[in-house]
């Protein structure tokens, strides 16, 4: 499993609550505190610029990758010992692009990502090799995930080591290059088509989570309503989650814009903390007779790692400060009411892209270098802090 589940901050007691009377949309201006007025701004660009766009992308990608895997699959059966590897390097691409809007989201992996449990369903690594060798000559087994190819069934928790990037990305990379068709069976294609179809609806349920159902393009619609997705995209405001952060008020998720930016900047701290004493952290502390942290590197057959995690630093980036020029943002807000805490966060953050890109590629071959501990320092502690001292400065109180 990835990751912990994020336990998102539905309201905020004491200072978190008492910003305005209702603030929602509806609200005149005037009755808002000047405090909830420029969060307000904050929130609309927040998820109009930054999420829902980089949700959109990863999909969009997810959607090409998918076709991708059917053209390998249908050359497989045609010839499976074709050792073209055309096909395969572009799906490599759009396995590249989809895995960089995700990895750029990672700072609000609240919300639907938690709660429809799509974080680890997509995300779960280390990939189980020995299970995935297991289910291929298991003929019940392949004669189920054949079915799942025709009715586009979604795939469920048990499987959650054998889905998502990671499984697609063992069969499509070695060593940073795309693989030949012959290096893997017509039942291995078959299996990992039914994941790249499963990963494609995962990443459009979270669009649709955030945006709403009537907001995405029919074709999207269609394939979750055939997924049998359309349901949890009806949990949400017809807005989606993003309608929640953009209109707090009584008896919604988000009663304040305070505690909307509040929850913006907890996402921030937990990918930090992640990125940092997790993903960099455990390998690189790993003792020699510990394989399990070790080995616990994420995208290692891409060549990735260090582009996931500077990714993810992004992804903080983008919360933060705004992921479109001109935009209004958390940090301006922030500069007024703390210019130490605002400018330490931009400069931890800064040290943060340093550090990482410090750190040589293939990180598993490099994750106990100096290196790789400045990183853990940097942003599993620096950066954290400093997240920390923003939170305050919002708060009143440390995350």
């Amino acid at each position: 499993m990835k990751k912990a589940m994020i336990v998102m901050l539905a309201a905020l007691t004491g200072a978190a609550m008492t910003g305005c009377k209702d603030s929602n949309s509806n609200n005149n201006v005037e009755e808002m505190s000047k405090k909830e007025q420029a969060l307000q701004k904050v929130m609309t660009p927040y998820v109009h610029h930054a999420v829902i766009p980089v949700y959109e992308g990863m999909a969009d990608a997810a959607m090409l990758l998918a076709e991708d895997m059917s053209k390998i699959l249908a050359a497989s059966k045609g010839n499976p010992a074709s050792e073209d590897s055309e096909l395969i390097s572009e799906a490599c691409k759009h396995w590249t692009e989809s895995r960089m809007y995700w990895e750029r989201s990672e700072a609000w992996l609240y919300g639907p990502a938690d709660y429809e449990g799509i974080d680890p369903h997509i995300d779960s690594w280390p990939f189980d090799k020995t299970s995935f060798d297991d289910v291929i000559v298991n003929a019940e087994e392949m004669q189920r995930y054949a079915q799942a190819l025709e009715t586009n069934a979604t795939l469920d928790e048990e499987e959650y080591g054998l889905l998502g990037f990671h499984a697609l990305e063992y069969v499509l990379f070695t060593e940073g290059k795309a693989h030949k068709i012959n290096d893997f069976t017509t039942a291995q294609w078959t299996f990992m088509t039914v994941v790249a179809n499963d990963l494609r609806n995962q990443a459009i349920l979270l669009e649709v989570c955030w945006r709403g159902m009537t907001n995405i393009r029919s074709e999207k619609q269609a394939l979750l309503r055939s997924a049998g997705l359309d349901g949890a995209a009806q949990r949400y405001s017809a807005s989606g989650f993003g309608g929640y952060m953009t209109e707090p008020g009584e008896g919604r998720t988000f009663v304040t814009y305070e505690s909307a930016a509040a929850q913006l900047i907890a996402g921030c701290i937990d990918i930090a903390n992640e990125v940092g004493n997790i993903k960099i952290g455990t390998a690189c502390f790993a003792s020699a007779d510990n394989e399990a942290d070790r080995n616990y590197i994420e995208s290692p057959y891409s060549l990735h790692s260090i582009i996931d995690f500077k990714d993810n630093i992004v992804s903080i980036d983008y919360a933060c400060y705004g992921a479109q020029k001109g935009d209004a943002n958390l940090m301006e807000y922030i500069a007024q009411v703390d210019k130490k805490a605002a400018e330490g966060l931009r400069d931890a953050i800064d040290k943060s892209y340093e550090a990482i890109q410090a750190i040589p590629e293939p990180f598993y071959e490099n994750a106990q270098r100096a290196e790789a501990q400045k990183a853990v320092a940097v942003v599993g502690t620096d950066l954290v802090n400093a997240l920390n001292a923003v939170h305050k400065a919002l708060t009143g109180t440390a995350y």
